[in-house]
């Protein structure tokens, strides 16, 4: 909304005041249309007229500032709606001449410019993507389709094509054509919606889509009065025309504000994708179930067994393109890990023989304290691999959704020191805040890898200053990281947790990492029946990752300390 907002600021006063005024007759004739029925044959098409041609003119000016598909697009919608303005403008001085059928030669300009727009509508472009991902996506629009054109035809076309066998040609082709199109609409506006929810939320796509919807319904009214009348003894629901057609005129207005793709990273299908295509499926399934236990065997059955047998084999081959699209992504990650963790293992050892190999040659003349201080090198980058191997070994696990973990009684400060004894912190200052006295039932081992992990992350990515937040909340342990780096670009904000997800970083190799950590920690949070997550630091300005465990407060007083606490290598 604030987008709109700012692209209508930039318009020309007059012409928000134009659109403004627009709007209010558009609703003024509608309102007119509906509640004076004997003026309703006059405020109606002018109604139409207006509308069909404000949105026409607004759409193609408006695809002007697009480019590519986008302009392409919006330039036919723009189109079609001007022909259905020349047809309400040709109906209008034909039926004041003489008596007309309800259908006729006419409506080759509505059936034009419904065609032209839904065509541009369809050319909507879609984000470039993988061949298999964009076959499964089609194939899910597919599957919506089918079923939506079966169970239109079950419960309006079949009835209302069957009535027109009946009339004269002209009627019968228009009023066949109405529905059908009806139907096309639906089922293009399913396919376009799907395959588009790699974007952002699109409210033209929204204004269309109800457009479509009212415009369905009104045809769907005046071809149920209309067939085997004359124009004057049909009865349009100007009303419901005239609201399609101003949802169109909102949608046009909005056609400068190209949505771009989506900020968060996203991994999984989106919802809709699933519900929308699948539920009609599912409907039309029922359909067919429900027939057959009434032993219903007519036309309609064997529409929806054939719909169903459709549906069946796309779903397989759905099914096909996902298990082959999920194998190429697991070949990537694989490549993806050995490649990091390659790099990741070879600098510190690289170190560890440097350093080692002046440190037993006799030759080198090296004094007590440089040898202490090429150990100390060699100690941390041993430390360093030793955490890397760790992870290692908790994601050789295969599920990250279930590890298990052995609770005991520790004290909250131990841990806190254990797990810090084993970071480098490369100069940079850490602080740690942490409640006194505090006793915490949790996974010691465990917990501290986790803080490792994201106190090395800090250090890492941050500009020299992290802060340890260690804090009871009711009965939940909240441990906060905080440091004064960049933070995590909001795209990257979800990505971040998935198995080895660099994030901005995934292609910078000054920096190193193997892009498991955070999933390590995440995995960790949540088999103690907490959460792990993100947020910018209000104390530093960089990132503050925080990890929340519920009921893992124990009060003073109680069992004795386990004191077997160790730092993890």
């Amino acid at each position: 909304m604030q987008s709109f907002l700012n692209v209508w600021k930039q318009r020309p006063m007059w012409l928000r005041w134009l659109a403004a005024v627009v709007f209010v007759l558009l609703l003024g004739l509608a309102a007119v249309s509906a509640m004076v029925p004997s003026v309703a044959d006059t405020a109606g098409p002018i109604g139409l007229f207006l509308g069909s041609i404000s949105a026409g003119v607004t759409f193609i000016v408006g695809a002007r500032h697009l480019d590519g598909r986008e302009r392409v697009s919006w330039t036919l919608v723009g189109v079609g709606l001007l022909l259905i303005a020349t047809g309400v403008l040709l109906v209008a001085i034909v039926s004041s001449l003489a008596e007309m059928a309800a259908f006729g030669p006419p409506d080759i300009l509505f059936l034009g410019g419904y065609a032209f727009g839904i065509v541009g509508f369809a050319l909507l472009p879609q984000v470039a993507s993988d061949w298999s991902e964009r076959l499964r996506v089609m194939l899910d629009g597919l599957i919506g389709a089918i079923s939506m054109g079966v169970i239109a035809w079950l419960l309006v076309l079949g009835d209302l094509l069957g009535r027109l066998q009946s009339f004269t040609a002209w009627e019968r082709w228009a009023g066949s054509a109405y529905p059908v199109l009806d139907a096309v609409a639906m089922i293009v506006f399913i396919l376009v919606f799907v395959r588009r929810t790699a974007y952002r939320f699109d409210i033209r796509l929204v204004f269309v889509g109800a457009a479509f919807i009212a415009q369905i319904v009104a045809d769907l009214a005046y071809l149920e009065s209309g067939i085997g009348r004359t124009f004057a003894e049909a009865r349009p629901v100007y009303a419901v025309n005239i609201a399609a057609l101003i949802l169109f005129f909102a949608a046009a207005l909005m056609v400068r504000l190209r949505p771009q793709r989506q900020e968060y990273a996203a991994r999984r299908s989106s919802l809709f994708a699933l519900v929308a295509p699948y539920s009609l499926a599912a409907a039309m399934t029922a359909m067919l179930v429900v027939r057959i236990l009434q032993g219903r065997l007519d036309v309609n059955f064997w529409a929806l067994l054939w719909g169903t047998v459709a549906v069946s084999a796309l779903v397989i081959v759905r099914q096909g393109v996902a298990i082959r699209e999920n194998r190429t992504l697991v070949e990537r990650q694989r490549a993806a890990l050995v490649s990091s963790i390659s790099h990741e293992l070879r600098t510190p050892l690289t170190a560890v023989v440097g350093f080692l190999d002046l440190a037993i040659n006799e030759t080198t003349p090296l004094d007590a304290e440089e040898r202490e201080e090429l150990l100390h090198v060699v100690h941390q980058q041993a430390v360093y691999m030793a955490r890397i191997v760790s992870d290692l070994m908790l994601l050789a696990r295969g599920n990250l959704d279930s590890i298990d973990i052995a609770p005991a009684k520790v004290s909250l400060e131990s841990l806190l020191n254990a797990a810090l004894a084993t970071v480098d912190s490369g100069g940079a200052s850490v602080t740690v805040e942490s409640d006194a006295g505090l006793e915490v039932f949790v996974d010691s081992e465990r917990l501290q890898q986790l803080i490792v992990n994201l106190v090395s992350n800090a250090i890492r990515y941050g500009r020299g200053r992290v802060d340890i937040v260690a804090k009871r909340v009711d009965s939940a342990l909240v441990i906060e990281i905080h440091d004064d780096g960049p933070g995590v670009p909001k795209r990257y904000e979800l990505a971040i947790w998935e198995r080895f997800e660099r994030g901005a970083h995934r292609l910078d190799a000054t920096r190193p990492g193997s892009g498991i950590g955070l999933a390590v920690v995440r995995a960790v949070a949540e088999a103690h029946g907490g959460t792990a997550e993100y947020r910018r630091s209000e104390r530093l300005g960089g990132s503050c990752f925080f990890v929340t465990l519920p009921r893992t407060i124990i009060e003073t007083g109680g069992e004795k300390l386990d004191p077997s606490i160790r730092p993890v290598a």
